[in-house]
């Protein structure tokens, strides 16, 4: 998840044993063949603050004219209007990551998305204790085999996320869309249940399909190489990799439209001074079954494996614009020994840690929250 997991995975034996089982950050394996992703975008590096002008189909109503007339014809006490599209925003987390390490990043969307009236946000309620639900899967010939089933293994995630969700259509009201935002192995979670696989058949999964409006991923592997050297997830992402309704296009086909955002900011290697280095190579090499200078990453997840094939949307950041550091994968250290307190917030990472939620990095994909 962070750039730090490995070390954190080693220090405790239940974390090792969960690890192996599922490691969203670093697991990507899907099957080759498919389409680049289209729509490249880097960023718009001239400035520094957050800019939503970015956005090329938000949808906002026009101003109100009184009887067919232009605004200016519209007499002064009478309030002009610009209504705007409203948007509940349900953020699905990243490993041993929990509802608390991702406040400022929810209040912030709500305070600077200027283009939609964010009216309600929530982040899918699983305190770190819950992944132990994973270690269940261990003993069996499934784990052994590399063929997980995504329904069995995380049907604890997926009743979170329709939490999540009954929690902002209730907030919402009636008409509210939602955009779906996962952080890492969030993103494919997301995406598997937009695509079906949690057999849910409640009135929130049904209702979820009619509002559900755009997907965010952010640092989410979706797709590896051939020479990927192992599957972290023991088939899980393949599943959902090669599940047609789970497809990009089938997505878009149903009213969703997805965005991955993904770092090229880090280089990986081995042999070197720079512990962040050396930490992303551990991460890149077992997942592209190489290193260079053209591989590179957010220090977990390479770029090459952060996007699904077009019509996906591709935004490819490099750096913070207003700090010009790296963008890292996280802002946070879990804490998944904190099982006391499962909902204890993480260890904050210093300040000049910038990730895909920093100022600076959050404006160059806010206006895809659509």
């Amino acid at each position: 998840m962070e750039m730090f997991t490995r070390k954190r995975f080693s220090s405790a034996l239940l974390v090792a044993l969960l690890s192996a089982a599922v490691l969203p950050d670093t697991a990507a394996f899907t099957q080759p063949g498919h389409g680049i992703p289209s729509a490249i975008y880097h960023g718009n590096r001239g400035h520094a603050s957050i800019d939503t002008s970015l956005s090329s189909s938000v949808d906002v109503e026009p101003t109100v004219a009184v009887n067919d007339d232009s605004a200016s014809d519209i007499p002064a006490d009478v309030p002009m209007t610009n209504k705007k599209k409203r948007m509940a925003v349900l953020l699905c987390p990243a490993q041993f990551c929990v509802p608390a390490d991702y406040t400022q990043l929810l209040d912030t969307i709500q305070l600077e998305h200027s283009e939609v009236d964010v009216v309600a946000t929530r982040v899918a309620p699983l305190p770190r204790t819950e992944w132990i639900k994973v270690a269940k899967q261990l003993p069996t010939t499934a784990f052994i085999d590399a063929n997980l089933s995504v329904k069995v293994t995380l049907d604890w995630y997926f009743d979170a996320i329709e939490q999540g969700l009954a929690e902002l259509f209730a907030e919402g009201g009636e008409g509210v869309e939602v955009c779906v935002i996962g952080h890492s192995i969030g993103g494919w979670v997301a995406r598997a249940y937009l695509g079906g696989l949690s057999g849910s058949s409640t009135a929130v999964y049904r209702l979820a399909k009619d509002r559900i409006s755009s997907l965010v991923t952010l640092g989410t592997p979706h797709t590896s190489p051939e020479t990927a050297l192992v599957d972290q997830t023991r088939g899980l992402l393949r599943e959902i990799a090669t599940s047609p309704e789970c497809s990009s296009q089938s997505l878009a086909d149903s009213g969703v439209k997805i965005t991955c955002v993904g770092s090229s900011g880090l280089n990986g290697k081995l042999i070197t001074t720079d512990l962040e280095e050396i930490i992303a190579a551990t991460s890149y090499l077992p997942l592209v079954g190489r290193l260079g200078d053209d591989v590179n990453g957010d220090g977990i997840v390479p770029t090459a494996l952060a996007f699904m094939e077009s019509p996906a949307r591709r935004v490819e950041i490099e750096k913070c614009l207003e700090t010009g550091n790296a963008v890292r994968h996280a802002h946070v250290l879990p804490t998944p020994w904190n099982l006391i307190d499962g909902s204890a917030a993480s260890l904050s990472l210093p300040e000049n840690i910038v990730w895909y939620g920093s100022r600076g990095v959050l404006g160059q994909w806010l206006p895809y929250i659509e």
